[in-house]
């Protein structure tokens, strides 16, 4: 099918062209504080866990 005459529209469905966001980059990296904040008490408490087994 000929193409017209001039430039050719961009492509909605092209990823290339879609509007990530400021931080594309990082959005898998950044995780919630409460996130972290879990993480840390589940850590400590296996820890602990560890230490009066042990003794």
């Amino acid at each position: 099918m000929p193409t017209p005459v001039g430039p050719v529209p961009p492509d909605p469905d092209d990823p290339d062209t879609w509007d990530w966001g400021e931080f594309a980059g990082e959005r898998n990296r950044r995780k919630p504080l409460w996130q972290l904040v879990l993480v840390g008490i589940v850590v400590m408490g296996l820890v602990l866990l560890l230490v009066v087994n042990v003794l």
